[in-house]
């Protein structure tokens, strides 16, 4: 992924659909972990496990179409299970999209954005309000009433003439609801590679008044995922520059260090008690294991995935199990199970009953044994979905 909207994802869709069709997009099957210290938890939603324990495995529960829609963004699941919030890419624009989770009925499409990207997304803690970046600005979609209450524009970024302002990627919220922090890109030329690094930004937002309050200078130019600690005291925010430690205490954010080596760090996946966090590498294939006590990196998972893309990182509530949502050989992707305590797989929990070709996002639902994938069908049912499984 880029920090920069994805304005050719058209034109990758139309090759993927093609390497398909001449059988290019096919690999081996998922492989093994390197060993590493133990660590214990994974990020994820925190509602507890239903009474009863787990329920009976399962294969489809519900294949939501989604028409029109050329691309969707990962899921986000209310408390009870019972509503996704999916953003939706449209050739006309982007849009969140509502799905009852218990029926599979669209019950909302809300326009988000007249640009045909729809950014990160993630709830306020209280889940009345779920905060949306778009290509300019921040949105603040009230999910009790499906509408956008606010779309607030990002502060004016100065940059030289000829050059375009960078984009939104990273989105988290403080423990307290009260400050947003936004990730932004450097500014940066249509024709890369840009003659200069010019630094992206962190930016803060009031939940209160709606407006953004400061900003802190980035060592990169390409701000990716972002989570804040437990407490709210600290975050982390990925980049190709390495893990990014934040001081969240003052009035604006600081910098304290960059944890781990050079290398496309993407998705992060922050454990239950904050004490770990998981961040994908690309384009090596490798999960890595950072302590966040001693900021020292404890493990790295190798995923094996050779040239197959990692489409997705997720955690049970319980903070046991990482998923990993690989591209492997048609009919569908496969989520591979790790175990927290010891960093290696679990095959036997590895999952592809899918009905889907290609899985572009992963979300672990509250019950910790559902699974919502957002993906896309090239040759047989044709078209954008969201499926939801158990597991």
């Amino acid at each position: 992924m880029n920090s920069r909207p994805p304005v050719a994802r058209w034109a990758a869709s139309l090759l993927a659909a093609a390497l398909v069709a001449a059988g290019v997009l096919v690999g081996p099957g998922v492989g093994t972990a390197t060993a590493g210290t133990a660590v214990t938890g994974a990020s994820g939603t925190t509602a507890p496990p239903p009474a009863g324990g787990k329920p009976p495995v399962g294969g489809v529960e519900r294949l939501v179409p989604l028409p029109g829609v050329a691309w969707a963004q990962r899921a986000l699941i209310s408390s009870d299970g019972r509503r996704a919030y999916v953003g939706e890419e449209t050739p006309t624009g982007s849009r969140l999209g509502v799905v009852d989770t218990r029926s599979g009925a669209v019950l909302a499409e809300v326009p988000t954005a007249p640009e045909p990207w729809s950014g990160t997304k993630t709830f306020a803690p209280d889940g009345r309000s779920v905060y949306l970046l778009g290509a300019g600005t921040l949105n603040i979609f009230d999910t009790t009433t499906n509408t956008v209450r606010a779309s607030v524009p990002l502060p004016e970024q100065p940059h030289p003439d000829g050059w375009r302002v960078g984009s939104p990627y990273s989105l988290a919220v403080s423990p307290d609801g009260a400050t947003v922090y936004v990730g932004q890109g450097g500014p940066f030329l249509d024709a890369p590679p840009n003659p200069a690094f010019l630094p992206g930004r962190l930016l803060t937002f009031s939940a209160a008044s709606r407006t953004f309050t400061g900003e802190t200078p980035l060592p990169t130019s390409n701000p990716r995922d972002l989570v804040v600690r437990p407490g709210g005291a600290d975050g982390y925010l990925s980049s190709p520059e390495g893990l990014i430690h934040l001081d969240l205490t003052g009035a604006h954010p600081a910098v304290v260090r960059t944890i781990t080596s050079p290398g496309f760090i993407d998705d992060l996946a922050l454990a239950p008690n904050g004490t770990t966090v998981y961040a994908i590498t690309k384009p090596e294939g490798r999960i890595q294991v950072v302590d966040l006590t001693t900021d020292t990196l404890a493990a790295t998972i190798d995923l094996n995935t050779g040239f197959r893309q990692i489409a997705g990182l997720a955690v049970n509530p319980r903070g046991t199990r990482l998923y990993v949502l690989i591209q492997t050989d048609l009919p569908s992707p496969t989520v591979a199970a790790y175990s927290t305590a010891t960093n290696r797989p679990v095959p036997r929990e590895d999952f592809a009953e899918f009905d889907l070709e290609h899985g572009a996002s992963l979300t672990v639902g509250p019950d910790g044994h559902t699974f919502y994938v957002t993906g896309t069908n090239y040759n047989d049912n044709p078209g954008t979905f969201l499926q939801i499984v158990s597991f």
